[in-house]
């Protein structure tokens, strides 16, 4: 496909150079006007091509080219995700740094199992990672139990010991929500780590092939919301599907008891353990670990005393979870009095009393504590940010994507949906109103073709964009250098072939003799496939750790890198064969224009095509007043002041049971209310 496609830009621009010199053979002032007009034309046609064809498809840096070996990308991947979970881990336990040692118990999986003693903790779920056969994990609990928690415990312990045994697979955690079930698992799984960590697609394939990678896939629950858990079955039958050898390929999943006990079949060859809720005595001894200075262990002291008093009570109940343990200390440390969490003396409806107090003050309180003076952004404007982000992930939920992960080259589609996409294609087309209205004055077809160029751009601009990204530095490294020899290697020889298809064929018929269009054809289409190949060339391959909007932010200067050397490189081509007609000058002018002017808008549409889509999406929420004009440093903020994670490229609610708050105002899934 990449020879069809690179072969067909040279053809393309050897036709376009060849016309221009035909123009040698008009006689008269208004021939070769009339033929100029034509060849800036016929460029800016094959420009448009130039720019669409090499970019269609997959990423531009994922085929033909050196890319880092199998244990070297293990090596960097396993770095990138070590640095991930410390920074994820931190912002979820705060400035105390302490976790709850919560413990699990064995479960009794509906299949074979895979060992594992019947009981253990956080400490020590390495070791009983480790003594399973396959290692295959189900780690079930309720909302906040503190599964996702565990999963990264074992992350890190699995990554620290791989710095001694290189035969331990890199654990990456997965957010299930993200899985396309319209995909294979090994080819959904290479795509996510090619998107996610920015690395090469046959590095990638590589690792998942040998089994060098090892999914933790979190929040299985979180696939559907609906009652059918059609998404979340097949998932489970694709890890079912997963091998390595004979025997099922390591895995670890977590998900919702309840809903988990709702899937038929379940996930095989699995030892299941359940995490045990903390007792009165063990959330109380947590807090008073959260605690800080003397005047809030006051403040605190009743509500100490009832969950040591009753250990099996009404409140222990409902902070038996690290997760509701945090949201009563975030509320409370902002303002009021812990022993409004007491029961007193109206048990009756307290778990739904107890909600509406903590779960209606969080955001507020998390930003008061964030931020105490106000100057950046108001609990309100917070509050009114986060239910519209709530509200795109569960359209996004309905239409087939994650319900989780808000990633912001996906997020035009549920903030903004066709708005969006036409006014991308308008922003591109209005490139092409000068030409229609010079063609229109001067009533000239040549200049109407031009015009007709850039909306080849505009109408293909239509479908969805993707990500890409660039590393000029990487070219000081050896590895670099050799990728972009090889890429422009390739370019040569796509370009060679190119040429004298085109020169041979085209030269004769035109009539301008075999010679010069060989030589025409050939410096054409190496011209078209070197301006190609030295940008793939530059986009990088290797993993690395990239957040939200660093994404957005590499693929927009792809676009423009893209659209810069496209443009110059087919410009300063065509504008010397100009040049032989209507002068040096001039016809490096007419060719530069014409080259950048397509140039700019191929980079629009597909080089920055996802960065445009961002920016377009910012304006669109703002004027609606659903987010920031500057909605990318907000939501950094919103995730230092703890109400967001991050995963990977994609930013997430604190907790499942936040979102469905915002969203419904009960915490309900259902989503009738929206």
């Amino acid at each position: 496909m990449r020879w069809v496609r690179v072969a067909a830009v040279g053809v393309a621009l050897s036709i376009a150079a060849i016309v221009a010199f035909g123009a040698m053979r008009a006689t008269g002032t208004s021939g070769i006007a009339q033929w100029g007009l034509w060849v800036a034309a016929a460029s800016l046609v094959v420009s448009a091509i130039g720019v669409i064809l090499p970019l269609l498809g997959d990423r531009a840096g994922s085929a033909g080219r050196p890319e880092a070996s199998a244990q070297d990308a293990g090596e960097e991947l396993a770095a990138v995700v070590l640095g991930q979970v410390q920074e994820a881990r931190f912002k979820l336990l705060g400035e105390a740094g302490e976790v709850a040692d919560v413990r699990f118990v064995k479960g009794s999986g509906r299949f074979r199992e895979a060992g594992g003693t019947g009981k253990g903790d956080l400490k020590d779920v390495l070791g009983y990672y480790q003594s399973l056969s396959p290692r295959r994990l189900v780690i079930l609990g309720e909302p906040g139990a503190g599964k996702t928690m565990l999963a990264m415990e074992l992350l890190m312990g699995l990554l620290e010991q791989r710095r001694q045994d290189k035969t331990i697979p890199v654990p990456v955690l997965i957010s299930a929500a993200a899985y396309d079930t319209n995909k294979p698992w090994e080819e959904w799984l290479t795509g996510h780590l090619v998107q996610r960590f920015s690395m090469g697609a046959q590095t990638a394939a590589r690792l998942v092939r040998d089994r060098q990678i090892l999914p933790m896939v979190d929040g299985l629950d979180e696939m559907d919301v609906v009652d059918e858990p059609r998404r979340a079955r097949s998932l489970v039958g694709a890890l079912n599907s997963f091998m390595h050898g004979r025997e099922r390929a390591a895995v670890v999943v977590t998900c919702r008891r309840q809903e988990y006990q709702a899937l038929n079949p379940s996930v095989d060859r699995a030892t299941h353990i359940e995490m045990v809720p903390l007792n009165g005595s063990e959330s109380a001894d947590y807090l008073t670990g959260q605690l800080r200075g003397t005047e809030e262990r006051q403040l605190w002291e009743p509500v100490l005393a009832c969950l040591r008093a009753e250990p099996g009570g009404q409140l222990a109940a409902q902070l038996a979870t690290p997760w509701r343990t945090t949201l009563a200390l975030t509320v409370f440390r902002d303002s009021g009095n812990p022993a409004e969490l007491l029961p007193g003396s109206k048990p009756d409806r307290y778990e739904q009393r107890l909600n509406t107090l903590l779960l209606d003050r969080y955001v507020p309180s998390a930003v008061r504590l964030h931020d105490p003076t106000g100057k950046q952004y108001t609990p309100q404007q917070v509050q009114r940010w986060l239910t519209a982000l709530a509200k795109d992930l569960d359209w996004q939920a309905r239409n087939g994507g994650s319900a989780t992960d808000l990633q912001l080259d996906k997020w035009w589609r549920p903030a903004a949906g066709r708005t969006a996409a036409f006014a991308h294609m308008a922003l591109v087309a209005l490139i092409a109103v000068p030409i229609f209205l010079a063609a229109a004055h001067w009533r000239d077809g040549g200049l109407l073709m031009a015009g007709i160029g850039v909306l080849i751009i505009t109408v293909a601009g239509g479908f969805s964009p993707s990500l890409h990204r660039l590393n000029i530095g990487q070219l000081t490294s050896r590895r670099g250098l050799r990728k972009l020899a090889s890429s422009l290697r390739f370019g040569l020889m796509a370009g060679l072939v190119a040429g004298l298809v085109s020169g041979l064929v085209v030269g004769l018929w035109i009539g301008i003799g075999l010679v010069v269009g060989l030589v025409v054809g050939l410096v054409a289409g190496l011209a078209s496939t070197l301006g190609v190949d030295l940008t793939s060339g530059m986009e990088d391959a290797s993993p690395q750790a990239i957040g939200p909007r660093e994404a957005i932010r590499a693929d927009g200067q792809f676009g423009l890198v893209t659209g810069l050397v496209t443009g110059l490189v087919s410009g300063l081509t065509l504008g010397l064969v100009v040049g032989l007609t209507v002068g040096l000058v001039a016809g490096l002018a007419a060719g530069l224009v014409a080259g950048l002017v397509v140039g700019l808008a191929g980079g629009l549409t597909y080089g920055a095509g996802a960065w445009v889509r961002y920016h377009i999406a910012v304006v669109i929420v703002a004027i609606r007043r659903s987010g920031p004009l500057r909605f990318g440093p907000a939501l950094d903020w919103i995730y230092q002041a703890g109400l967001l994670r991050l995963s990977g490229v994609s930013y997430q609610f604190r907790h499942r049971q936040l979102q469905d708050w915002l969203v419904s105002g009960t915490g309900d899934r259902s989503g009738d209310q929206i």
